[in-house]
């Protein structure tokens, strides 16, 4: 819905012309017609802003630089959207005490950069971290293959500020990796999508950079040789970063000539001893079970592979594309990835659909690209639908994480609600009684 001229006319007074956009292309994925963007500089800008929606009765929907702008259902208010992308930038390095606290428009990419010159690194792999904020991160929850050995986002956050939707802001957590302040309310607005505050800075511990690092992909004949596989590395004492079951269209991201159906995509980080000692008795295991070795990537070409696999998930502002693409995500018991990677096969085959999948088997992590021509919506819709009964039937979900808005129209991004429901709506009604920030994109509504 499009706010009215006075309305913006006022917000403009407050923060200046150069701060208030008219017409945001993104407002489009949450069905509304061109709506505001307001560029917030500071914590002071984002309270005024805030206060002058509760004023006016606006909505506020906040975004870093916009990678997940499709993430959730549609805004059932008017809504301007706040963007942190100008509030960027790394506060404070504690690089002894392993600690980083940065704006939460800081960019994944320029963190890595910035730390990697003392040594040190985020373990947070989420697609495309050069469009993938700090702020952005904590609230969506994102994480990718290295989730196996480095855990989710809320592993890593040790303390935020936050604008609540009263304009009020709140420091959640500390600086100090040991915090034993009672309750960790840091966990209340990881993975919340912005419903519960505006985040505005975060502080993260962090880890030295491993010595060594590589990447092996190995292809195989049959989804049943992947489980074998996987099951015998997760199962020994060895430590990989990640083991990820891919689908024969995620292999030909690397190459278009290979015609393998599946393989897996193991990383290992460590000392060069170790690491060695377990591509040693991986190869063996490999051999053994009838996987065939593709490459082994050390260094800056293994980090190049995992962005290439990344990459192949399309950002919610990346330029129009002949095709409707949807990124669904599904979570299941990791020792089902491969028979929900089969799964995605079958369906998209049998609909003629394209589909690159992958999925953590350490993990229970999936994630799926479907693309079809504008005219086959029907054959895409169809093929979510049978792809969410199959997640769903053995207690798994299947939610849509990037959907254009004639998808989301004809099947519910969310799926079946998640047992602490109640819980969220109660938080909710605590912290935006108004249901001021995101109103309705969460699960339930939220």
């Amino acid at each position: 819905m499009a706010l009215s001229d006075d309305r913006l006319e006022d917000l403009t007074a407050i923060l200046g012309s150069d701060r208030v956009h008219r017409n945001a292309p993104e407002a489009s994925l949450w069905g509304s017609s061109p709506a505001p963007v307001v560029f917030a500089e500071s914590e002071e800008e984002i309270q005024r802003v805030v206060r002058w929606a509760a004023e006016t009765g606006v909505s506020v929907v906040p975004r870093g630089r916009g990678a997940y702008a499709g993430y959730g259902n549609r805004v059932n208010r008017d809504f301007v959207i706040l963007s942190l992308e100008r509030m960027s930038g790394v506060l404070e390095h504690s690089a002894g005490d392993l600690t980083v606290t940065v704006r939460a428009g800081t960019s994944l990419a320029n963190l890595r950069d910035h730390l990697s010159r003392r040594g040190q690194f985020l373990p947070l792999d989420p697609p495309r971290p050069e469009m993938t904020t700090a702020g952005g991160a904590v609230v969506t929850g994102m994480t990718g293959p290295k989730r196996l050995k480095y855990g989710s986002v809320r592993d890593w956050v040790i303390g935020l500020r936050v604008v609540l939707a009263d304009g009020r802001v709140i420091r959640t957590g500390g600086k100090v990796v040991k915090n034993v302040a009672g309750y960790d309310m840091n966990k209340l607005f990881v993975g919340s999508l912005g419903t519960l505050g505006i985040i505005t800075e975060c502080t993260f511990k962090l880890r030295p950079v491993p010595p060594v690092e590589i990447l092996i992909l190995l292809e195989a004949d049959d989804w049943n040789a992947v489980q074998r596989l996987s099951r015998r590395l997760l199962d020994s004492p060895m430590e990989p970063a990640a083991v990820e079951a891919v689908n024969g269209e995620a292999m030909r991201l690397f190459s278009e000539a290979w015609q393998a159906p599946c393989g897996v995509m193991v990383g290992f980080e460590d000392e060069r001893s170790a690491v060695e000692a377990q591509w040693d008795r991986l190869k063996s295991w490999a051999t053994e079970e009838g996987l065939r070795l593709r490459f082994a990537l050390e260094g800056g070409d293994a980090a190049e592979g995992w962005r290439v696999l990344g990459e192949a998930v399309p950002g919610a502002l990346d330029p129009p594309e002949s095709e409707t693409a949807v990124v669904a995500k599904g979570i299941t018991l990791p020792d089902r990835v491969p028979e929900m990677l089969r799964a995605v096969d079958e369906v998209s085959s049998e609909e003629d659909l394209r589909a690159i999948a992958h999925g953590g088997a350490g993990t229970g992590v999936v994630r799926a690209v479907l693309r079809a021509p504008k005219e086959r919506l029907n054959a895409l819709t169809a093929a979510l639908k049978r792809l969410r009964g199959r997640f769903e039937e053995p207690g798994g979900y299947l939610v849509l994480e990037q959907a254009p808005l004639e998808v989301k129209e004809r099947i519910p991004v969310w799926g079946r609600s998640p047992g602490g429901l109640f819980m969220m709506r109660r938080l909710k009604e605590r912290l935006d009684p108004d249901g001021r920030l995101n109103p309705g994109r969460f699960v339930g509504g939220i």
